[in-house]
């Protein structure tokens, strides 16, 4: 396509230049008055005007007068009809040019030529009609070939378009912004690059269907595109993700800064759709040429670190890429080759957050939490690699080891312990994986571990993100007979019907409502609607975060089963743990020789 846009602009006018020099030199040469001569100069002068004028009726008008002034000179001065088709040969040519594609060539030199026959002798008309043929022949042969090319041509600018060009909204895609950041780089022009990701398209497209996402997309493409202009492109690069190109040489920081400001407000307004209303916020991230990178990968790699950013920190928020995102993805990187052998390296622990009962003040049950301990780097916080290990997807491999590894913990505290469960927070990503259930199936199958020892906790928000496959999921946790506890509930705006269709065991009160229960009292009349929820569902209720004695005693006020929290004790490790837990009477201790184990010993189970 370079090859072709150079040949165009560089090579055709050097032919037609060259074209139309021949003709004017062959046409001032011929033996004519002055009269015919200011003809031929007009001539030549209208179709120079025709070809290289870039107005369209310009062109028409120069060229059709041209056409009309040849035409005229040769009826009023007519030539030897054996200088015509010398002198002649080239007019229709030149509107090959001026019009490539189109037949009028064919046409001008019919009517050149015919304008010579009321002049013509009788025994000079076969020699006219001879020049007349073969000046036809030339004509249609350069006008078709013309045609041809020109069609080839427009093809190829179509596959081109259509190359760079999103099916579905329209406007250019990611090819086509790869293609425009690289000029501005090689022109040395500053400007802001701005990816753009839309926030909860991905559940509006599983839940409704592809062909509703495809229309919304479709309606946010034409909205953003209201704030496009001849310094700001558009770009489409492929599912809910755009991009905004904005060239600018002063000020661009805050005129980027600006641009995605204007986005976040237009996208907090609703979507109407099938009469109905979507609410669709967006994510930005931002680089700059030349203040942030040098180079195309560079910057593309940096807006796509700025943009994660604002989804981290929210969603419906933009964020500017800076040396601090760049040094934390380095770490993240770091973190994630690390990660992968954190387990064969012993680098993984547990640690319990016990759980107290307000009815007795004693512990028997906990919180089986993640700590990583790095030979060099120390202890990195599961705030930080948690997320690492999720998009990573090794949390599948870390989330059985944690499940094992408590399992075992658990057959081994309940021969010696009054131990009632320990919970786990599985990670969404881990129990949307296929083969959960039956891992975990097998891992209480090999370990001896009851099903009614281990309660799986998830968050509310995760339920509600896609509520019907979610409470399918909880559905064969139940049926598997595992213990369900729902966490931070009261935060995601879940309805009492969603509530209800969950096989639920235990609701956990957000530390958020616990934290500003003794000091605000929407936050209190919060805590005691969950509780007596609780309580109205045959659930026990947890409260999470507990760090004041002030707090302790409203939720004990109020009703609530179980707390848990700093004012007991931070997590601890497994020996520190069972010293809170009480012993089993000697007698309830069960003894299984290796000679003698009955098929219930969990010994037994465990080796199995």
């Amino acid at each position: 396509m370079k090859l072709n846009d150079s040949f165009r602009r560089w090579l055709m006018p050097a032919l037609f230049t060259g074209l139309l020099t021949t003709t004017c030199l062959l046409l001032l040469t011929l033996p004519q008055n002055s009269l015919a001569q200011s003809g031929y100069w007009l001539f030549v002068l209208l179709v120079g005007l025709g070809y290289y004028s870039t107005t369209s009726w310009l062109k028409h008008a120069a060229s059709l007068l041209s056409v009309l002034i040849i035409i005229v000179v040769g009826i009023v001065f007519p030539l030897d009809v054996e200088v015509l088709e010398e002198t002649y040969l080239f007019i229709p040519l030149l509107y090959l040019f001026i019009y490539p594609g189109s037949f009028y060539p064919i046409g001008i030199a019919v009517l050149l030529l015919s304008a010579y026959l009321p002049s013509v002798p009788n025994y000079a008309l076969a020699e006219l009609l001879e020049d007349v043929s073969e000046l036809i022949v030339i004509s249609s042969f350069a006008t078709v070939m013309t045609y041809f090319q020109q069609k080839a041509v427009k093809q190829m600018q179509r596959f081109w378009q259509e190359s760079r060009t999103d099916d579905l909204t329209k406007f250019p895609n990611r090819k086509r912004l790869i293609e425009c950041v690289d000029q501005l780089m090689q022109a040395n022009l500053s400007f802001g690059l701005l990816v753009v990701d839309l926030d909860g398209f991905k559940r509006i497209n599983d839940q409704l269907g592809h062909a509703i996402g495809d229309q919304l997309l479709v309606l946010v493409a034409s909205r953003m595109s209201l704030l496009t202009s001849p310094y700001c492109q558009l770009f489409h690069l492929g599912g809910d993700e755009f991009a905004l190109l904005l060239n600018q040489q002063d000020a661009l920081r805050e005129k980027t800064q600006d641009l995605a400001d204007q986005i976040v407000r237009q996208s907090a307004e609703p979507y109407r759709l099938q009469n109905k209303s979507f609410y669709i916020s967006a994510s930005i991230g931002m680089a700059c040429y030349p203040e942030h990178a040098q180079e195309l990968q560079s910057l593309l790699s940096y807006a796509d670190m700025a943009m994660y950013r604002a989804k981290s920190q929210g969603k419906q928020r933009y964020s500017l890429f800076d040396n601090e995102l760049l040094n934390n993805n380095l770490r993240r990187y770091k973190l994630e080759n690390h990660l992968k052998r954190a387990i064969e390296k012993n680098e993984l622990h547990l640690v319990y957050q016990p759980k107290v009962a307000f009815a007795d003040s004693k512990v028997d049950c906990a919180e089986v939490l993640l700590r990583w301990q790095h030979t060099k780097l120390g202890a990195i916080s599961p705030v930080e690699f948690i997320p690492i290990a999720e998009q990573s997807h090794l949390i599948i491999d870390i989330g059985n080891w944690v499940l094992e590894s408590v399992c075992k913990q658990i057959v081994e505290w309940k021969q010696h312990y009054q131990l009632d469960r320990i919970s786990v927070n599985v990670s969404p990503q881990q129990l949307a994986h296929v083969d959960f259930i039956s891992s975990l199936e097998h891992i209480l199958r090999r370990t001896g571990c009851q099903p009614e020892w281990l309660e799986i906790e998830q968050t509310e928000g995760w339920m509600m993100e896609n509520p019907d496959d979610n409470i399918a999921v909880f559905k064969r946790l139940k049926a598997l007979g595992v213990r369900l506890s729902l966490d931070d509930f009261g935060v995601a705006y879940s309805s009492l019907s969603q509530i209800a269709r969950l096989p639920l065991d235990v609701l956990k009160i957000d530390k958020s409502f616990v934290e500003h229960c003794e000091v605000g009292s929407r936050e209190h009349m919060i805590v005691r609607t969950v509780i007596q929820l609780g309580r109205n569902l045959k659930l026990q209720t947890v409260a999470e975060g507990v760090e004041t004695e002030a707090q302790r005693q409203i939720l004990d006020a109020e009703g609530c089963d179980i707390y848990q929290g700093y004012l007991f004790s931070k997590p601890v490790d497994g020996k520190t743990f069972v010293t809170m837990l009480e012993k089993k009477p000697q007698a309830d201790i069960p003894h299984c020789s290796k000679e003698h184990q009955p098929a219930s010993c969990p010994l037994k189970a465990g080796e199995s």
